[in-house]
């Protein structure tokens, strides 16, 4: 009879341990990449967000002629303007080589994310002007504010573009046109953009950090003087 060679026990119980031991390390590997890769990923949602929804701001906001709301020495979490219409009577185009253009930002209810919001965005042209209606002749075209900025349902209503979500108001408004804000021009609004992911309210507990990013900036438009 031939002899071979076989494991002993005890060589047995060792490999078993030492392969044990590499599976928890690889499971706890993965595990922790995991979880860099999705709070990595969510940080950069909620950053480009914020991001993005100022740049639309910074876009629009420095073409506007006329703010409808929020008043001069108010604020709120509505920002309601229209460019190339004039603020005092309303009358438009002022320029008409140039359209005439309404904008609406608010902040609604977001259903992809229920109980909590988002801002979202509203913009179309003002029609029914020509040259011969313009500002300045005999029966100029007047804006009529209550017609375009008419959005029953922020966020609900057709025609909405989505900027930012989990948005939290700073000190309970976005735009601001106090004078102690900075905003003492007729132009000027401040702006004040937080979006705040709370882990613990998403049951993530410590297996994820709370992502906070905000942008605060003083934007001027075209709005002149009136007394």
């Amino acid at each position: 009879m031939k002899t071979r060679g076989a494991f002993t026990l005890i060589e047995v119980m060792v490999a078993v341990l030492i392969f044990s031991y590499m599976i928890a390390s690889l499971a706890t590997i993965y595990s922790t990449s995991q979880r860099h890769f999705f709070q990595n990923y969510r940080s950069d949602v909620i950053k480009t967000g914020v991001v993005v929804a100022m740049k639309a701001l910074q876009n629009t906001l420095p073409t506007a002629t006329r703010i409808d709301y929020p008043a001069r020495n108010a604020r709120d979490t509505v920002l309601k303007f229209a460019s190339n219409v004039d603020q005092l009577t309303g009358c438009y185009p002022i320029n008409p080589a140039l359209p005439s253009t309404w904008y609406l930002f608010c902040l609604g209810g977001d259903a992809s994310t229920p109980g909590y919001q988002s801002l979202y965005y509203y913009s179309g042209n003002i029609g029914g002007s020509s040259a011969a209606t313009a500002c300045g002749k005999t029966a100029p075209a007047i804006f009529n504010p209550n017609l375009y900025y008419a959005v029953p349902n922020c966020g609900g209503t057709p025609g909405a573009t989505k900027l930012m979500q989990y948005v939290v108001p700073s000190s309970g408004y976005i735009f601001s046109r106090v004078p102690s804000d900075g905003a003492a021009a007729p132009g000027a609004v401040r702006v004040s953009l937080r979006s705040f992911w709370q882990a613990s309210a998403h049951s993530f507990g410590r297996a994820q950090h709370d992502v906070d990013f905000s942008m605060n900036t003083l934007l001027q438009g075209q709005v002149p003087y009136t007394p």
